[in-house]
């Protein structure tokens, strides 16, 4: 939100109206039917049969293993470790067994001060009372401080290997930091994101979405958004091994198995083929332009040793006549001819997930899987020039060169094996772009492919920095679920994104389908902060400020939110509600301190009140 927009004042419906608009920009039970017959009185024929259910869900596939199905139940890393305790440690140095923790201070880089000008903003990085502490101050600071925010930090993402982002939790929300440490550089900056003039602070929800991948084990807490119980911090076993609790009691017995029996009580991803072993990496290595849930799934339902596209369906950006666009690691070893041309390559070829070469034998390990196939006399750079460019004969200097990302600061190894020459000058973006599954999606009916290739348009549409791109997906986004809706079908994350769309370009219609979705009780998170927000949005429209009030503040228990707060600001200003109006713009400015019209808002009433501290607190912030 910009920190330009005045603050909603009773009757004001314009102005709020437009806060509305960009509020959804940053977004981030139907009744049985039943035959009644008067037995006795009406001799009716039985119903005739409906026949098969035409929105019938996709059954989920089978497998040989134990712990795939819905009986297998999550124990935890040192559940394993009992019996596996020199693997657990060697898991436990690598980039996985190190991806997320509590934070100890004693641990942490240096303290420091850097400042951001886009921004406007100072950020300080100390320690207090035992913890680390990250700050937001504003630039220049004047002739003292004047602090914006302050947190202590509470998790640290990241094994250091390339960065450490860091989580803090305010008002049992749990938040991203703006400040990231940079290993390469040694230096802390900006989290990748973040560096733009108008780079939100402290208000990023760091909810299932991000810690599905970053943690061991997390759950959202009472369907919200970003209110966050973390059973296990760093990624154990489980994720790729499956569920442990069969197999944990399975190995109570000392029996052995028969000779040559595989164990089916849990995973061993090293047995298995290989478009299932690749969806164990795929769950959290492949990052799509859209990655859609599949109906009556959740993300959290993957289990190894299943196919990921069961669970989810991944869309990547193409031309109408071309291959897909920027793709990430997975995306580009599946161009590689190297794969291919194999039925055996796999990630796990380069990859062991329970140990990771050392600095010294990194050349050797790499250089090792490479010639596992190629002999080492097809190499066709000259023996003199590749011992002056090469003298350790690194395969992956040539053919999987480290290239640039998305992220500042940062530069990964290229995962298309094969021959890299300059790079070209980029090309414009095609006008006929389109959304392809990465993945088989041959499985779903045509509805269910309708319905996902829909949500899939609108997320992309709303990563899209293209705006003519974002037009276009949202135009596609609104025909297929329109089709999906006329069709029958009624899904609850269908009903939200087609309200969404419907707000979004001003038409009729919003919050009847925020209704229908909110009459499923399972509707969670994002969806249902967003259902909520549409409407509450529409009762304040209508002028019933009380029902408006009511489902804010259920929506402010789930998400930490500016726009929440203000539009809950102006309903209780149309109800004469002026102390909760004052306290709703309080703890609005608080999420977002860029909101200086707000803040000066506020200065001008404790003034009026002769609370001249109060005033002054907030007219130092009011800063546009």
């Amino acid at each position: 939100m910009s920190g330009s927009k005045n603050p909603p004042r009773p009757g004001d419906r314009n102005r709020t109206r437009t806060w509305r608009r960009w509020a959804i920009a940053a977004l981030a039970v139907g009744a049985a039917v039943v035959g009644l017959y008067a037995s006795g009185l009406l001799d009716a024929d039985p119903p005739p049969d409906p026949g098969p259910d035409p929105f019938a869900l996709a059954p989920l596939p089978t497998s040989p293993y134990l712990n795939t199905g819905p009986d297998a139940q999550y124990v935890g890393s040192e559940a394993c470790r009992a019996c596996h305790a020199s693997r657990h440690a060697s898991f436990r140095t690598t980039g996985m067994g190190r991806s997320m923790a509590e934070v100890d201070p004693a641990g942490e880089p240096p303290d420091a001060v850097f400042d951001h000008p886009p921004s406007g903003r100072r950020y300080q990085v100390r320690r207090r009372g035992g913890q680390l502490w990250h700050r937001e101050l504003l630039l220049p600071p004047g002739p003292r401080e004047v602090v914006l925010a302050e947190y202590p930090v509470r998790y640290v993402v990241g094994s250091g290997r390339h960065s450490r982002t860091y989580l803090v939790e305010i008002d049992g929300f749990l938040v991203e930091s703006p400040v990231t440490w940079y290993t390469a550089r040694r230096a802390w900056g900006m989290s990748p994101g973040y560096d733009t003039p108008h780079q939100g602070g402290f208000d990023r929800a760091t909810g299932e979405g991000c810690l599905d991948c970053h943690a061991g084990r997390a759950e959202a807490i009472d369907r919200s958004l970003n209110r966050m119980r973390v059973t296990e911090a760093a990624i154990g076993c489980e994720r790729c091994h499956g569920p442990g609790s069969i197999h944990v009691a399975r190995h109570r017995d000392p029996a052995p198995l028969p000779p040559g029996e595989i164990d089916r009580t849990i995973v061993n991803p090293a047995k298995l083929p290989r478009e299932l072993a690749e969806a164990v990496c795929q769950q959290c290595h492949l990052r799509s332009d859209a990655t859609v849930i599949a109906r009556g799934r959740e993300a959290s339902d993957f289990r190894p040793g299943l196919p990921l596209q069961a669970f989810r369906a991944d869309y990547r950006v193409a031309s109408a006549d071309g291959p897909m666009m920027v793709v990430g690691h997975v995306e580009q070893l599946h161009l590689s001819r190297c794969y291919q041309q194999s039925n055996i390559l796999t990630c796990l070829t380069c990859h062991s997930p329970h140990a990771e070469p050392t600095s010294e034998g990194r050349v050797a390990h790499y250089r090792d899987a490479c010639l596992s196939c190629h002999a080492p006399d097809r190499c066709t750079v000259d023996p003199g020039r590749r011992q002056i460019e090469s003298p350790d004969n690194d395969c992956t200097r040539c053919h999987m060169p480290t290239a640039p990302t998305e992220v500042p600061h940062l530069a990964f190894t290229h995962h298309r094996i094969g021959l890299h020459p300059p790079k070209k000058a980029p090309q414009a973006a095609s006008a006929g772009a389109e959304l392809r599954p990465f993945l088989d999606l041959s499985h779903l009916g045509e509805i269910d492919r309708q319905r996902s290739l829909g949500l899939g348009y609108l997320e992309a549409a709303n990563r899209s920095k293209d705006r003519d791109r974002a037009t276009r997906f949202r135009d596609q986004a609104l025909r297929l679920l329109s089709d999906v809706h006329a069709a029958g079908l009624r899904d609850p994350a269908a009903e939200v994104a087609l309200g969404r769309l419907r707000f979004e370009l001003g038409l009729p219609g919003a919050a009847g389908h925020a209704s229908a979705a909110l009459t499923d009780p399972g509707l969670a998170g994002d969806d249902r902060c967003t259902a909520l927000f549409l409407l509450a949005d529409d009762h304040a429209a209508q002028g019933r400020h009380r029902e408006a009030v009511a489902v804010l503040r259920e929506l402010t228990r789930l998400r930490r939110h500016p726009v929440d707060w203000l539009l809950l600001a102006d309903c209780e200003g149309a109800l004469g509600h002026q102390a909760a109006r004052e306290e709703a713009l309080t703890t609005a400015a608080r999420i977002n301190p860029r909101l200086w019209k707000v803040h000066q808002y506020l200065a001008e009433q404790y003034r009026q009140r002769g609370d001249h501290e109060r005033a002054a607190w907030h007219q130092e912030r009011a800063v546009p």
